[in-house]
Protein backbone atom coordinates (compact mmCIF):
# COMPACT_ATOMS: atom_id res chain seq x y z
CA UNK A 1 0.00 0.00 0.00
CA UNK A 2 3.11 2.57 1.27
CA UNK A 3 4.77 1.88 -2.42
CA UNK A 4 1.23 2.11 -4.57
CA UNK A 5 0.69 5.70 -2.66
CA UNK A 6 4.54 6.94 -3.51
CA UNK A 7 4.55 5.74 -7.08
CA UNK A 8 1.11 7.56 -7.15
CA UNK A 9 2.61 11.21 -5.43
CA UNK A 10 5.53 10.67 -7.31
CA UNK A 11 3.78 10.77 -10.68
CA UNK A 12 1.68 14.09 -9.49
CA UNK A 13 4.70 15.98 -8.69
CA UNK A 14 5.99 14.78 -11.94
CA UNK A 15 3.25 16.31 -13.29
CA UNK A 16 3.41 19.45 -11.52
CA UNK A 17 6.80 19.75 -12.23
CA UNK A 18 6.41 18.96 -16.17
CA UNK A 19 4.03 21.78 -15.94
CA UNK A 20 6.26 24.23 -14.20
CA UNK A 21 9.33 23.74 -16.45
CA UNK A 22 7.18 23.81 -19.95
CA UNK A 23 5.47 26.91 -18.73
CA UNK A 24 8.51 28.70 -17.79
CA UNK A 25 10.23 27.40 -21.27
CA UNK A 26 7.47 28.87 -23.08
CA UNK A 27 7.23 32.24 -21.01
CA UNK A 28 11.00 32.65 -21.82
CA UNK A 29 10.30 32.60 -25.74
CA UNK A 30 9.15 35.47 -28.04
CA UNK A 31 6.02 37.23 -27.98
CA UNK A 32 4.54 34.62 -30.10
CA UNK A 33 5.73 31.67 -28.05
CA UNK A 34 4.36 34.04 -24.93
CA UNK A 35 0.61 33.82 -26.45
CA UNK A 36 0.87 29.98 -26.84
CA UNK A 37 1.87 29.54 -23.29
CA UNK A 38 -1.95 31.07 -22.51
CA UNK A 39 -3.66 28.36 -24.53
CA UNK A 40 -2.86 24.32 -24.26
CA UNK A 41 0.35 23.38 -25.72
CA UNK A 42 2.34 23.71 -22.32
CA UNK A 43 -0.28 21.41 -20.53
CA UNK A 44 -0.13 19.19 -23.23
CA UNK A 45 3.78 18.96 -23.50
CA UNK A 46 4.02 18.98 -19.77
CA UNK A 47 1.10 15.98 -19.95
CA UNK A 48 3.21 13.95 -22.19
CA UNK A 49 7.05 14.55 -20.59
CA UNK A 50 5.70 13.29 -17.42
CA UNK A 51 4.04 9.85 -18.78
CA UNK A 52 7.56 9.39 -20.64
CA UNK A 53 9.65 10.23 -17.38
CA UNK A 54 7.06 7.91 -15.61
CA UNK A 55 7.42 5.23 -18.10
CA UNK A 56 10.87 5.26 -18.11
CA UNK A 57 11.30 5.11 -14.23
CA UNK A 58 9.11 2.13 -13.98
CA UNK A 59 10.85 0.48 -16.94
CA UNK A 60 14.43 1.46 -15.32
CA UNK A 61 13.28 0.35 -11.71
CA UNK A 62 12.09 -3.07 -13.45
CA UNK A 63 8.62 -2.70 -12.09
CA UNK A 64 7.25 -3.97 -15.51
CA UNK A 65 10.04 -6.69 -16.52
CA UNK A 66 7.80 -9.69 -16.29
CA UNK A 67 6.82 -10.82 -19.72
CA UNK A 68 3.49 -11.76 -18.54
CA UNK A 69 2.38 -8.32 -18.08
CA UNK A 70 2.55 -7.74 -22.02
CA UNK A 71 1.31 -10.82 -22.94
CA UNK A 72 -1.76 -10.23 -25.44
CA UNK A 73 -4.02 -12.55 -24.27
CA UNK A 74 -6.31 -14.19 -27.07
CA UNK A 75 -7.89 -12.85 -29.60
CA UNK A 76 -11.28 -13.92 -28.43
CA UNK A 77 -10.65 -13.05 -25.12
CA UNK A 78 -9.68 -9.92 -26.67
CA UNK A 79 -13.12 -9.95 -28.11
CA UNK A 80 -14.79 -9.93 -25.30
CA UNK A 81 -13.06 -7.59 -23.52
CA UNK A 82 -13.90 -4.80 -26.27
CA UNK A 83 -17.86 -5.99 -25.57
CA UNK A 84 -16.80 -5.39 -21.79
CA UNK A 85 -15.43 -2.47 -22.29
CA UNK A 86 -18.02 -0.76 -24.12
CA UNK A 87 -20.89 -1.75 -22.44
CA UNK A 88 -19.24 -0.61 -18.83
CA UNK A 89 -18.41 2.87 -20.47
CA UNK A 90 -22.26 3.03 -21.14
CA UNK A 91 -23.09 1.64 -17.96
CA UNK A 92 -20.47 4.48 -16.47
CA UNK A 93 -22.29 7.11 -18.24
CA UNK A 94 -25.56 6.51 -16.67
CA UNK A 95 -23.49 6.27 -13.03
CA UNK A 96 -22.14 9.69 -13.94
CA UNK A 97 -25.43 11.72 -15.09
CA UNK A 98 -27.15 10.63 -11.58
CA UNK A 99 -24.09 11.83 -10.06
CA UNK A 100 -24.27 15.10 -12.08
CA UNK A 101 -24.18 17.59 -9.03
CA UNK A 102 -20.35 16.74 -8.66
CA UNK A 103 -18.19 19.80 -9.81
CA UNK A 104 -16.01 19.65 -12.69
CA UNK A 105 -13.15 21.25 -11.98
CA UNK A 106 -11.16 19.85 -15.29
CA UNK A 107 -13.82 20.89 -17.38
CA UNK A 108 -12.30 23.92 -19.55
CA UNK A 109 -8.90 22.25 -18.85
CA UNK A 110 -9.84 19.05 -21.10
CA UNK A 111 -11.80 21.54 -23.41
CA UNK A 112 -8.56 23.16 -24.41
CA UNK A 113 -6.39 19.68 -24.42
CA UNK A 114 -8.73 18.25 -27.10
CA UNK A 115 -8.80 21.28 -29.45
CA UNK A 116 -5.67 20.19 -31.29
CA UNK A 117 -4.51 16.64 -32.34
CA UNK A 118 -1.41 16.57 -29.26
CA UNK A 119 -3.63 16.85 -26.40
CA UNK A 120 -6.24 13.89 -27.84
CA UNK A 121 -2.98 11.51 -28.40
CA UNK A 122 -1.94 12.50 -24.52
CA UNK A 123 -5.57 11.95 -23.51
CA UNK A 124 -6.52 8.84 -25.47
CA UNK A 125 -3.92 6.71 -26.40
CA UNK A 126 -0.14 7.78 -24.04
CA UNK A 127 -2.43 8.39 -21.01
CA UNK A 128 -4.32 4.97 -20.72
CA UNK A 129 -0.76 3.30 -21.68
CA UNK A 130 1.15 5.18 -19.00
CA UNK A 131 -1.74 4.80 -16.24
CA UNK A 132 -2.66 0.81 -17.08
CA UNK A 133 1.87 0.48 -16.52
CA UNK A 134 1.27 2.32 -13.11
CA UNK A 135 -1.92 1.32 -11.37
CA UNK A 136 -2.32 -2.11 -12.93
CA UNK A 137 1.14 -3.82 -14.31
CA UNK A 138 2.81 -1.74 -10.88
CA UNK A 139 0.26 -1.30 -8.20
CA UNK A 140 -2.46 -4.05 -8.41
CA UNK A 141 0.86 -6.24 -8.91
CA UNK A 142 1.68 -5.07 -5.08
CA UNK A 143 -1.59 -5.41 -3.67
CA UNK A 144 -1.97 -8.41 -5.11
CA UNK A 145 0.62 -9.82 -3.53
CA UNK A 146 -0.56 -8.27 0.24
CA UNK A 147 -4.04 -8.73 0.17
CA UNK A 148 -6.76 -11.25 -1.42
CA UNK A 149 -7.99 -10.87 -4.70
CA UNK A 150 -11.33 -9.30 -3.72
CA UNK A 151 -9.67 -6.13 -1.59
CA UNK A 152 -6.78 -5.55 -3.69
CA UNK A 153 -8.62 -4.57 -6.79
CA UNK A 154 -11.10 -2.27 -4.81
CA UNK A 155 -7.54 -1.11 -2.84
CA UNK A 156 -6.23 -0.10 -6.50
CA UNK A 157 -9.79 1.16 -8.06
CA UNK A 158 -10.14 3.49 -5.07
CA UNK A 159 -6.38 5.02 -5.79
CA UNK A 160 -7.28 5.10 -9.15
CA UNK A 161 -10.35 6.84 -8.37
CA UNK A 162 -8.77 9.62 -5.97
CA UNK A 163 -6.06 10.11 -8.63
CA UNK A 164 -7.67 12.28 -10.63
CA UNK A 165 -8.63 14.59 -8.41
CA UNK A 166 -11.62 15.84 -9.88
CA UNK A 167 -14.92 15.11 -8.24
CA UNK A 168 -16.44 14.86 -11.57
CA UNK A 169 -14.30 11.93 -12.52
CA UNK A 170 -13.68 9.60 -9.09
CA UNK A 171 -16.73 7.48 -9.20
CA UNK A 172 -16.38 6.70 -12.74
CA UNK A 173 -12.98 6.22 -12.05
CA UNK A 174 -13.35 3.76 -9.18
CA UNK A 175 -16.00 1.95 -11.29
CA UNK A 176 -13.88 1.49 -14.32
CA UNK A 177 -10.62 0.91 -11.78
CA UNK A 178 -12.90 -1.99 -10.61
CA UNK A 179 -13.22 -3.78 -14.43
CA UNK A 180 -9.74 -2.86 -15.14
CA UNK A 181 -8.50 -4.38 -11.93
CA UNK A 182 -10.42 -7.51 -12.35
CA UNK A 183 -9.32 -8.01 -16.07
CA UNK A 184 -5.96 -7.66 -14.35
CA UNK A 185 -6.23 -10.20 -12.08
CA UNK A 186 -7.91 -12.48 -14.58
CA UNK A 187 -5.21 -12.51 -16.91
CA UNK A 188 -1.89 -10.67 -14.88
CA UNK A 189 -1.90 -8.91 -18.59
CA UNK A 190 -2.19 -4.89 -19.32
CA UNK A 191 -2.96 -5.64 -23.13
CA UNK A 192 -7.14 -5.85 -21.88
CA UNK A 193 -6.74 -2.88 -19.20
CA UNK A 194 -4.49 -1.11 -21.71
CA UNK A 195 -7.03 -1.75 -24.27
CA UNK A 196 -10.49 -0.80 -22.37
CA UNK A 197 -9.07 2.28 -21.21
CA UNK A 198 -7.80 3.70 -25.01
CA UNK A 199 -11.77 2.91 -25.71
CA UNK A 200 -12.92 4.95 -22.75
CA UNK A 201 -10.96 8.16 -22.97
CA UNK A 202 -11.42 7.82 -26.89
CA UNK A 203 -15.09 7.34 -26.58
CA UNK A 204 -14.90 10.70 -24.31
CA UNK A 205 -13.20 12.53 -26.86
CA UNK A 206 -15.20 12.02 -29.64
CA UNK A 207 -18.30 12.43 -28.08
CA UNK A 208 -16.83 15.77 -26.47
CA UNK A 209 -15.83 16.73 -29.97
CA UNK A 210 -18.89 16.09 -32.02
CA UNK A 211 -21.22 16.86 -29.13
CA UNK A 212 -20.20 19.57 -27.21
CA UNK A 213 -23.43 20.29 -25.54
CA UNK A 214 -24.44 16.82 -24.87
CA UNK A 215 -23.81 15.94 -20.81
CA UNK A 216 -24.41 12.22 -21.49
CA UNK A 217 -25.56 9.92 -24.27
CA UNK A 218 -28.91 10.73 -23.06
CA UNK A 219 -28.57 13.95 -24.75
CA UNK A 220 -27.55 12.32 -27.66
CA UNK A 221 -30.26 9.61 -28.04
CA UNK A 222 -33.33 10.57 -26.62
CA UNK A 223 -35.53 8.84 -24.22
CA UNK A 224 -36.33 5.97 -25.68
CA UNK A 225 -33.42 4.88 -27.48
CA UNK A 226 -31.20 5.96 -24.72
CA UNK A 227 -32.79 3.25 -22.43
CA UNK A 228 -32.91 0.45 -24.98
CA UNK A 229 -29.30 0.64 -24.92
CA UNK A 230 -28.57 1.51 -21.33
CA UNK A 231 -30.44 -1.83 -20.88
CA UNK A 232 -28.42 -3.37 -23.54
CA UNK A 233 -25.22 -2.46 -21.78
CA UNK A 234 -26.37 -3.50 -18.54
CA UNK A 235 -26.98 -7.11 -20.09
CA UNK A 236 -23.70 -7.62 -22.43
CA UNK A 237 -21.58 -6.40 -19.51
CA UNK A 238 -22.80 -8.66 -17.61
CA UNK A 239 -22.47 -11.90 -20.26
CA UNK A 240 -19.36 -10.38 -21.57
CA UNK A 241 -17.74 -10.42 -17.88
CA UNK A 242 -18.96 -13.95 -17.21
CA UNK A 243 -18.15 -15.08 -20.53
CA UNK A 244 -14.53 -13.97 -19.82
CA UNK A 245 -14.70 -15.66 -16.39
CA UNK A 246 -14.73 -18.72 -18.01
CA UNK A 247 -12.36 -18.34 -20.59
CA UNK A 248 -8.86 -19.15 -20.81
CA UNK A 249 -6.31 -15.95 -21.65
Amino acid sequence: MKKSIILVLLYLLLQAIAALVISAAFGLGTASSHEVMNLEWPTIIALLVADVVMAGFLLQRGYLSEKQLWNPTSTHFLWWTVIAGISAIIVADAISSIAGFLPDWLEDSFNNIESNWLGILAIAIVGPILEEMLFRGVITTELLKAYNPKKAIIISATIFGVFHLNPAQILVAFLLGLLLGWLFYKTRSMIPGIVVHILNNSCSVFFSQAYPHAENFYDILGLTLYFIVLALAVLLLAFSIKQLNIMKR
